[in-house]
């Protein structure tokens, strides 16, 4: 199947658009790098610059050239897979953002995979309970979840589960000198991990489940009207099997939001992260604010929009896949 000609425009446009406001996005905040970094980047010890070493700096990371030229400079280093060198951090860029990235990857991607799975069953379930009291009472609680912010449901289960019943711990990914050596220590790393991911993941969980949820609810109730439901079931075909028919055909609009979902797995995972000290790229992009780090915030905003560019092709692909209809529908 050829990609449609206006699609491949689309998309390059897209990427070009990009990459200018990738750009200038990090310069549209007050202050800059060297500012932070004279004051201590909002964390650290602030560092007395005199003017000479000011100039030296701004020099030398290309900060006194026109914006023009520095994105010259910035699209040269793309071309050639460099990502820059970091003024904060004081190392180069593409190793920070490939320490942190699996532990982004792991939370968002469990928690969007669970949210989902739970959502679907969930969203079936309540379709068939259409206008009982349970199907209210679970609306109810999940929309309730909803509406509240990450970084509150996150305090509240980290005061919950981790300050008044110190069941989980409350930040970062690993216990302090935690040792990963043999085969010993990779099990014990990895039941580690995963009590520390657990207050994150229900946070995150959390937020994505009532989307998924609604949706899948909605589209199971649209279908359920349909003729050949009435028809099935006047054949004697077993709940069961009606259920899992409806489903099915109510999975298009599912399949488009977790394909949306998921190119903001990285993007969406700041609060998250900010909350619980996880040592994501969330965390690191909100480090990077603080200390106006343009490199770092560059390959963040780039990695989070390059995700939701390719989410959405591999949903579109997903989507017509399901639907035969939808395969021609770029080249009408």
């Amino acid at each position: 199947m050829r990609t449609p000609p206006h699609a491949l425009v689309r998309f390059v446009v897209l990427t070009a658009l990009l990459l200018v406001v990738n750009f200038l996005l990090p310069r549209a905040l007050p202050g800059d790098p060297l500012a932070a970094l004279a004051r201590g980047g909002g964390e650290d010890v602030p560092i007395a610059l005199t003017p000479e070493a000011r100039a030296q700096l701004a020099a030398y990371y290309g900060l006194d050239l026109p914006l023009s030229q520095q994105f010259l400079r910035y699209l040269e280093g793309l071309a050639r897979g460099d990502l820059g060198f970091s003024i904060h951090f004081q190392q180069p860029v593409g190793d920070l953002v490939a320490r942190r990235l699996p532990w982004s990857a792991l939370l968002g991607l469990t928690a969007l995979a669970l949210a989902a799975f739970a959502g679907a069953l969930l969203g079936v379930r309540a379709a068939w309970w259409h206008g009982r009291r349970e199907e209210r009472a679970l609306t109810g609680a999940l929309v309730f979840f909803g509406a509240l912010p990450e970084f509150v449901v996150g305090l509240v289960l980290l005061v919950l589960l981790a300050v008044w019943w110190p069941l989980l711990p409350a930040r970062g990914a690993l216990s302090p000198f935690a040792s990963c050596d043999g085969l010993a220590g990779v099990v014990r790393c990895a039941g580690d991990a995963a009590s520390h991911l657990m207050l994150p993941l229900a946070t995150l969980g959390l937020a994505h489940l009532p989307g998924f949820y609604l949706v899948m609810r909605a589209a199971t109730l649209a279908e359920l009207a349909q003729g050949y439901v009435v028809t099935a079931r006047a054949k004697g075909l077993r709940e069961r099997h009606v259920a899992l028919h409806a489903a099915r055909n109510a999975l298009l609009p599912f399949v488009a939001l977790f394909g949306a979902r998921l190119g903001f797995v990285i993007g969406g995972v700041v609060v998250v992260e900010s909350v619980f000290a996880y040592p994501g790229v969330g965390q690191l992009a909100f480090e990077a604010v603080l200390a106006r780090d343009y490199p770092v915030l560059q390959a963040v905003f780039l990695l989070s929009g390059a995700a939701v560019l390719v989410a959405n092709a591999v949903a579109d692909a997903a989507l017509a896949r399901l639907d035969p209809r939808l395969r021609g529908a770029g080249t009408a």
